[in-house]
């Protein structure tokens, strides 16, 4: 076995990959397995939504893959994008608990107002001033957990753990 061969093997006993030969088999699964994935996901969200849920597939594929041998690559793609529908359907129903629904609000308790409110202003002090920031990039702008790591300058493992526990802390507090 070659040094080469030796450094590029991975803890699991497969090849690692190089960021090239990843770029060009993750390209080459995307051209054969994207349009099965996209119907695929039509059947649980709308078409747009569909669309982002591939290219959430093809992006978490990127991140995880780790070495050449994958047995089966559209069975593994597939359960990628089950995992992100299923996601994006818990992160849609736990904001709907976090946050309440402006439809059901009486018109007395929103005031004459028409300013939009300020999540941030209208929640400080329950938590701390950075995980309500991280809460609002998540629930009011749409940031992905990788979106919001990278404009937080922190991993998205340690954004899920700090937006878990923020939302956490906020529930308790609201009562809910």
């Amino acid at each position: 076995m070659t040094s080469t061969t030796q450094n590029r093997e991975n803890a699991g006993g497969g090849i690692a990959l190089s960021g090239q030969e990843k770029h060009l088999l993750l390209e080459a699964w995307y051209h054969q397995y994207s349009k099965v994935l996209l119907l695929y996901a039509c059947q649980f969200v709308d078409y747009h939504s569909a669309e982002e849920v591939v290219q959430e597939t093809f992006r978490v594929a990127w991140e995880t893959i780790q070495e050449k041998e994958i047995e089966y690559p559209k069975t593994w793609l597939r359960k990628i994008t089950k995992n992100v529908i299923k996601n994006r359907v818990r992160e849609r129903e736990r904001w709907k608990d976090l946050l309440a629904n402006v439809d059901e609000v009486p018109e007395e308790a929103l005031g004459k107002s028409e300013d939009p409110i300020n999540v941030e202003l209208e929640y400080e002090g329950l938590i701390d001033r950075q995980d309500l920031h991280l809460l609002k990039l998540l629930a009011v702008d749409g940031y992905t957990y990788s979106e919001a790591a990278k404009a937080l300058d922190t991993t998205v493992e340690a954004c899920r753990k700090r937006a878990k526990r923020a939302e956490q802390k906020l529930r308790e507090l609201l009562g809910k």
